[in-house]
């Protein structure tokens, strides 16, 4: 089992400690797009990629100017595409959390629920954290 590497506990002399907030919206990011059923995972691609390619398409083919469906077709792939950026950014510092908290022999709770295993390396993460700033 590795130790605390001195670029680690720069990692966490520096960051914020506002782990739980990024676990929060890893959770909630996580309903968005981690889904059950092939037909799900199907819907989240077409509404992020086949409706704005069509629409992008037919707006060419035609010559016209959008109107207020391929509007919302288009804000609703950007705003998903900027979750899915946030999603893929949230993961690797969820997995920086469990090498840093592996590292010194955590997680120091668990869960049972697999969605909510990201609470226990934010706790580890505070804990260590707080080690370096004791409030006393």
């Amino acid at each position: 089992m590795q130790k605390l590497t001195t670029q680690n506990i720069a990692k966490l002399i520096l960051l914020e400690p506002n782990f739980f907030e990024k676990a929060e919206k890893h959770v909630e990011l996580s309903r968005v797009f981690l889904k059950e059923t092939w037909y799900q995972n199907l819907y989240l691609w077409v509404d992020m990629v086949l409706y704005p390619i069509i629409s992008f398409g037919i707006l060419i083919y035609n010559y016209e100017t959008p109107n207020i469906f391929t509007m919302l077709t288009f804000y609703k792939a950007i705003n998903l595409w900027i979750q899915w950026f946030e999603y893929s950014s949230l993961n690797a510092d969820i997995r920086e959390w469990m090498n840093i908290v592996r590292s010194i022999d955590g997680p120091f709770i668990s869960t049972n629920d697999p969605t909510y295993h990201v609470y226990v390396y934010a706790d580890g993460m505070q804990r260590i954290h707080h080690s370096f700033f004791p409030k006393n």
